[in-house]
């Protein structure tokens, strides 16, 4: 068992050497194509490996349908609340917490401050006037595009919610379920998270705290780093 586990460990460590090697190999078998205008392109991607009819098939059907896809925030309207939207219960016996404010550098703080107008014009945060809770932001830069993700430290928050037991799906299991198909195909809910609304009686437990602006604000739609919120999704 031990020989097989060092096995099993030098395996997965050729494995993701090699994915590093291929890397740019595998970015390089990505077409963009665009099914915009000169003002608004809407960027996607295919495979360059696809056979030229196929491709041409699959790049009929996506502009066909790409209102069906959005790029923007302000084209995601969001779930209906009778459908779904996301509770934060606090356990019994933990108090509000307000986090020490951090700081950031200058350029970190500009471009989260571009962030956080996006998201205000969007509607997915709005300012918060009376606030128990309060966290800090905590920047991640997308390598791809150099764009500033934001992130909220809810640790305290989740530490207070009591955890949600619904079954996560197995993905083996999803595997399985489409083997016996001939072309597979991802799609990636953008901002899928916002798209729920946070309940109104627990939108004042989101607020968090940005240099650069004045006060505080809190999410109307679902956040990252929320406890349970993969489950409500």
């Amino acid at each position: 068992m031990k020989l097989f586990m060092q096995d099993l460990a030098i395996n997965m460590a050729e494995f993701t050497h090699e994915s590093t090697e291929n890397q740019e190999e595998e970015e390089l078998q990505e077409e963009e194509i665009y099914l915009g205008t000169e003002e608004d392109p809407r960027p996607t991607f295919i495979s360059a490996l696809l056979k030229e009819s196929l491709k041409s098939e699959l790049i009929a059907l996506l502009q066909e349908f790409r209102d069906c896809f959005a790029w923007h925030y302000h084209e995601m309207p969001g779930l209906d609340r009778e459908l779904v939207e996301h509770k934060l219960p606090i356990k019994e016996g933990y108090l509000s917490v307000k986090q020490a404010r951090k700081r950031m550098s200058m350029d970190t703080e500009l471009k989260v401050k571009e962030e956080i107008e996006r998201l205000l014009k969007a509607g997915f945060i709005r300012p918060a006037i009376d606030a128990d809770w309060l966290a800090n932001i905590v920047p991640v830069l997308k390598r791809k595009t150099g764009a500033v993700r934001i992130c909220v430290d809810y640790r305290n928050l989740k530490e207070a919610s009591p955890k949600d037991e619904y079954p996560m799906p197995m993905a083996d299991m999803l595997v399985d379920g489409v083997a016996p198909n001939q072309m597979l195909s991802f799609m990636d809910g953008n901002t899928g998270y916002n798209q729920i609304m946070v309940a109104e009686g627990d939108i004042h437990k989101t607020a968090f705290m940005c240099l650069g602006h004045t006060g505080a604000f809190e999410y109307t739609v679902m956040p990252f780093g929320l406890r349970n919120v993969g489950a409500t999704y």
